[in-house]
Protein backbone atom coordinates (compact mmCIF):
# COMPACT_ATOMS: atom_id res chain seq x y z
CA UNK A 1 0.00 0.00 0.00
CA UNK A 2 1.26 3.47 -0.82
CA UNK A 3 2.30 5.60 2.11
CA UNK A 4 -0.42 8.05 3.01
CA UNK A 5 0.53 11.73 2.82
CA UNK A 6 -2.16 12.84 5.28
CA UNK A 7 -3.52 11.34 8.47
CA UNK A 8 -6.94 12.84 9.14
CA UNK A 9 -7.81 10.61 12.11
CA UNK A 10 -7.42 12.14 15.54
CA UNK A 11 -5.33 9.28 16.83
CA UNK A 12 -5.57 7.57 20.17
CA UNK A 13 -3.36 8.82 22.95
CA UNK A 14 -5.18 6.76 25.59
CA UNK A 15 -4.50 3.25 26.71
CA UNK A 16 -5.49 0.34 24.55
CA UNK A 17 -7.85 -2.38 25.68
CA UNK A 18 -7.03 -4.62 28.64
CA UNK A 19 -8.61 -7.56 26.80
CA UNK A 20 -9.11 -7.61 23.05
CA UNK A 21 -10.50 -10.09 20.53
CA UNK A 22 -10.82 -9.44 16.81
CA UNK A 23 -12.40 -11.61 14.12
CA UNK A 24 -13.93 -11.35 10.65
CA UNK A 25 -17.14 -13.37 10.82
CA UNK A 26 -19.96 -13.56 8.32
CA UNK A 27 -23.02 -11.68 9.61
CA UNK A 28 -25.75 -14.02 10.86
CA UNK A 29 -28.19 -11.11 10.78
CA UNK A 30 -28.13 -7.44 9.83
CA UNK A 31 -25.98 -5.11 11.92
CA UNK A 32 -25.16 -1.43 11.80
CA UNK A 33 -21.54 -0.47 11.08
CA UNK A 34 -19.94 1.19 14.09
CA UNK A 35 -18.33 3.81 11.85
CA UNK A 36 -20.62 4.69 8.93
CA UNK A 37 -23.88 3.45 10.51
CA UNK A 38 -24.83 1.77 7.24
CA UNK A 39 -26.20 -1.77 7.22
CA UNK A 40 -23.91 -4.78 7.33
CA UNK A 41 -26.12 -7.25 5.51
CA UNK A 42 -26.69 -10.83 6.54
CA UNK A 43 -23.97 -12.97 4.92
CA UNK A 44 -21.38 -10.15 4.57
CA UNK A 45 -18.03 -10.40 6.30
CA UNK A 46 -17.26 -7.64 8.79
CA UNK A 47 -14.77 -6.86 11.53
CA UNK A 48 -15.95 -7.83 15.01
CA UNK A 49 -13.96 -6.43 17.93
CA UNK A 50 -14.74 -7.19 21.55
CA UNK A 51 -12.67 -5.80 24.35
CA UNK A 52 -12.40 -4.07 27.68
CA UNK A 53 -11.43 -0.40 27.66
CA UNK A 54 -11.25 1.46 30.99
CA UNK A 55 -12.96 -1.44 32.81
CA UNK A 56 -15.94 -1.42 30.40
CA UNK A 57 -16.73 -4.10 27.83
CA UNK A 58 -17.42 -2.89 24.31
CA UNK A 59 -18.30 -4.55 21.02
CA UNK A 60 -17.66 -2.93 17.64
CA UNK A 61 -18.93 -4.20 14.28
CA UNK A 62 -17.34 -2.46 11.32
CA UNK A 63 -17.98 -2.97 7.60
CA UNK A 64 -14.84 -3.96 5.71
CA UNK A 65 -14.78 -0.76 3.62
CA UNK A 66 -14.68 1.33 6.82
CA UNK A 67 -11.94 -0.96 8.15
CA UNK A 68 -9.92 -0.35 4.97
CA UNK A 69 -10.45 3.42 5.14
CA UNK A 70 -9.70 3.55 8.88
CA UNK A 71 -6.53 1.49 8.51
CA UNK A 72 -5.40 3.61 5.55
CA UNK A 73 -5.73 6.89 7.44
CA UNK A 74 -4.79 5.78 10.98
CA UNK A 75 -1.19 6.98 11.00
CA UNK A 76 -1.33 7.55 14.75
CA UNK A 77 -4.14 5.19 15.74
CA UNK A 78 -7.88 5.81 15.93
CA UNK A 79 -10.83 5.86 18.27
CA UNK A 80 -13.79 3.57 17.52
CA UNK A 81 -16.97 5.37 16.43
CA UNK A 82 -15.02 8.48 15.39
CA UNK A 83 -14.01 7.69 11.79
CA UNK A 84 -16.78 9.72 10.15
CA UNK A 85 -16.36 12.81 12.35
CA UNK A 86 -12.57 12.73 11.90
CA UNK A 87 -12.97 12.55 8.12
CA UNK A 88 -15.58 15.35 8.13
CA UNK A 89 -13.34 17.62 10.17
CA UNK A 90 -9.90 16.82 8.77
CA UNK A 91 -10.30 15.39 5.27
CA UNK A 92 -13.62 16.17 3.54
CA UNK A 93 -13.16 19.99 3.36
CA UNK A 94 -10.07 19.69 1.13
CA UNK A 95 -10.62 16.18 -0.29
CA UNK A 96 -9.50 15.59 -3.85
CA UNK A 97 -10.75 12.44 -5.58
CA UNK A 98 -7.39 11.81 -7.24
CA UNK A 99 -5.27 13.29 -4.47
CA UNK A 100 -2.32 11.57 -2.83
CA UNK A 101 -4.36 10.68 0.26
CA UNK A 102 -6.51 8.35 -1.86
CA UNK A 103 -3.55 6.39 -3.24
CA UNK A 104 -3.52 2.78 -2.12
CA UNK A 105 -7.26 2.51 -1.45
CA UNK A 106 -9.40 0.04 -3.36
CA UNK A 107 -11.81 1.48 -5.95
CA UNK A 108 -14.73 0.55 -3.65
CA UNK A 109 -13.19 2.40 -0.68
CA UNK A 110 -12.49 5.46 -2.86
CA UNK A 111 -16.11 5.44 -4.05
CA UNK A 112 -17.35 5.15 -0.46
CA UNK A 113 -15.25 8.19 0.50
CA UNK A 114 -16.54 10.15 -2.50
CA UNK A 115 -20.17 9.22 -1.72
CA UNK A 116 -19.79 10.09 1.96
CA UNK A 117 -18.00 13.35 1.14
CA UNK A 118 -20.88 14.33 -1.19
CA UNK A 119 -23.40 13.49 1.53
CA UNK A 120 -21.40 15.65 3.96
CA UNK A 121 -20.98 18.45 1.40
CA UNK A 122 -24.68 18.58 0.55
CA UNK A 123 -25.46 18.81 4.28
CA UNK A 124 -23.49 22.06 4.65
CA UNK A 125 -25.84 25.01 5.19
CA UNK A 126 -23.67 27.59 3.46
CA UNK A 127 -23.40 25.64 0.21
CA UNK A 128 -25.69 26.44 -2.73
CA UNK A 129 -26.26 22.87 -3.80
CA UNK A 130 -29.43 23.24 -5.87
CA UNK A 131 -27.72 21.73 -8.91
CA UNK A 132 -27.31 18.51 -6.93
CA UNK A 133 -31.02 18.14 -6.13
CA UNK A 134 -32.01 14.54 -6.62
CA UNK A 135 -28.41 13.27 -6.65
CA UNK A 136 -28.01 9.71 -5.45
CA UNK A 137 -24.77 7.76 -5.09
CA UNK A 138 -24.18 5.65 -8.22
CA UNK A 139 -23.73 2.46 -6.21
CA UNK A 140 -26.06 2.52 -3.23
CA UNK A 141 -24.91 -0.91 -2.12
CA UNK A 142 -24.95 -0.04 1.57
Amino acid sequence: MAETMCCPLSGNDGEGPTVHQESRPRAAKEYSCTECRKTIRKGEHYELVKGMWDKHWSTYRTCLLCVEIRNHFACEGWIYEQLRSDLEENFFPDMKAGGPCMEGLSPAAKQKLIDERMEWYLGQDEVNDSRWDGWKPPSSTR
